[in-house]
């Protein structure tokens, strides 16, 4: 009787052992897996900063992309000139250019002291031209200052008459889904 009662205590403590080792290994799953949460959380949050400035990153090199493009680049191959011309025809046939550009909008503006009321283009005495706009809302407007030059023919001699600009250029803000 007494081996029995001694076997039965064994018995006892050993599985009082099991049911504490179970509970530990429970308790550390669980730190680790709040840990693995907390670290998680923290990550997403320095992917969604770092494809934020990557974004921005690309819509600042579009603008020189945009303004070397041989379809909108002066003949002379001049850096951040824009000919109007040019400009003219493209901003009149923007909609099949829809997937080919990784942005959101590209607009041109001449810049005319003084002037109040923006005419778009293309239309006499225009000043501004929509070369593309997709139908997204959410968008973040980056710019640069372009020369808008175009060739005229006032008494007979061709000569190149340019104006300043600004060049604008969107991305897509992603909203952020919690």
């Amino acid at each position: 009787m007494v081996k029995n009662l001694s076997k039965k205590i064994n018995l006892k403590k050993a599985d009082m052992r099991i049911k504490q080792m179970s509970f530990m290994i429970l308790f550390v799953f669980i730190l680790f897996a709040v840990a693995g949460l907390f670290i998680i959380g923290f990550q997403r949050g320095n992917i969604r900063a770092s494809y934020q400035i990557a974004e921005r990153n690309t819509a600042i090199a579009s603008l020189a992309t945009i303004a070397q493009m041989p379809e909108l680049n002066c003949e002379s191959s001049a850096e951040l000139c824009l000919d109007e011309d040019k400009l003219y025809v493209f901003a009149a046939f923007s909609n099949d250019y829809k997937d080919f550009w990784p942005i959101a909008s590209i607009n041109v503006t001449k810049i005319i002291p003084g002037l109040k009321n923006q005419k778009r283009c293309p239309a006499a005495n225009c000043t501004y031209y929509e070369v593309y706009k997709s139908a997204q809302k959410s968008v973040q407007q980056y710019s640069t200052f372009v020369s808008i030059c175009k060739k005229v023919n006032p008494s007979g001699i061709v000569y190149k008459e340019c104006s300043l600009g600004k060049i604008d250029v969107g991305v897509i803000i992603h909203e952020e889904n919690n």
